[in-house]
């Protein structure tokens, strides 16, 4: 059996630790001030180093073309000025696939037009400032955003800011030479 006077001190120490935690919550004494303007918010490059993830370009479920990065298993060797082929290659193949399943769930798809067909990939050939894609299907059939997206892929996979043009190339004819419409924001100087 608890005896009486417990209780009473147990309500007593409790009441005391309220009203400490109380105090601390208020400030202790310390006055309100207003918001202090510091200056710009924190950038930071959230994305996975270059080498170990290909940058493909899938649509929102509210149709907003977005950079999705996908984590290689490989180390992937990150392409110098006109190097890139077998690189931006595997990119487009990879975006042609589709989304993978984690993508799917997150609600990122591809334009309708674009076959869901990795092999519809021939070769891609970077130099200098520009790449082209040659394609196993016919590019006239291509929408304009499936266009974007595989000259986003393959501008990315050629060049860290996506700063190349990219010509594709299919069964029936060369489309004329497109940048990527995502352009990064460089981030402030810090």
């Amino acid at each position: 059996m608890r005896r009486p006077g417990a209780r009473a001190r147990r309500a007593g120490l409790l009441a005391a630790l309220l009203a400490l935690a109380w105090g601390a919550s208020a400030g202790c004494g310390i006055q309100e001030t207003a918001v202090v303007d510091a200056g710009r918010p924190a950038v930071a490059d959230l994305l996975p180093p270059r080498e170990g993830r290909m940058l493909l370009f899938f649509y929102s479920p509210d149709g907003e073309l977005l950079p999705v990065p996908r984590i290689v298993e490989a180390p992937w060797p990150v392409p110098t000025a006109g190097a890139g082929g077998p690189d931006a290659r595997a990119a487009v193949a990879a975006l042609l696939a589709g989304p993978d399943k984690a993508e799917r769930r997150a609600g990122l798809r591809s334009a309708p037009s674009l076959p869901r067909s990795a092999s519809a990939t021939d070769r891609v050939v970077t130099g200098g400032r520009s790449v082209e894609v040659r394609l196993r299907l016919r590019v006239a059939r291509l929408t304009g955003p499936a266009r974007d997206q595989l000259v986003c892929t393959a501008a990315f996979a050629a060049h860290a800011q996506g700063a190349v043009s990219v010509s594709l190339v299919g069964q029936d004819r060369r489309l004329a030479p497109a940048e990527c419409p995502v352009r990064p924001f460089a981030a402030p100087a810090r």
